[in-house]
């Protein structure tokens, strides 16, 4: 079985006044069926887009995606990466989870992530390194 390492970035089509429920809907269902199949990851999220990153067995990682790809509150999905792995990155979280807000802004702008340059523009090197720096505050 190989380990295949997945990262995207979409647009968010989640309207601002219902954002909080939808992150949390998003999460309780990332979370859920990522430890049945044994996939992890973090993702990332601002205003105006996403960017994840997942791990996992191939088969379990295609399924993931395709779920992705029809959910309607992405827009302009955008794959960066797929590639197989010698070991997960996130292996403790069935689906770690970073918002740009006031406590995580400095790092999301360290990597060149404000109001006016979007997750979603941001190169796949960058959102590996983001994500990592968001982890290691975490832990």
């Amino acid at each position: 079985m190989s380990l295949v390492r997945l990262v995207y970035a979409s647009r968010s089509r989640l309207v601002e006044a219902d954002r909080r429920a939808e992150l949390a809907r998003i999460l309780e269902a990332a979370r859920r069926l990522n430890a049945e199949r044994h996939v992890t990851g973090f993702l990332m999220a601002t205003p105006g887009g996403f960017a994840q990153i997942l791990e996992g067995e191939a088969g379990s990682i295609a399924e993931t995606y395709g779920r992705i790809m029809v959910d309607p509150r992405h827009d302009e999905l955008r794959l960066l990466a797929q590639d197989v792995v010698a070991q997960r990155q996130f292996a403790g979280w069935a689906m770690a989870f970073a918002e740009h807000n006031e406590t995580t802004a400095f790092i999301f702008g360290l990597y060149g992530v404000s109001p006016d340059t979007e997750l979603f523009e941001q190169p796949l090197d960058v959102l590996l390194d983001l994500a990592a720096e968001l982890a290691s505050a975490r832990a």
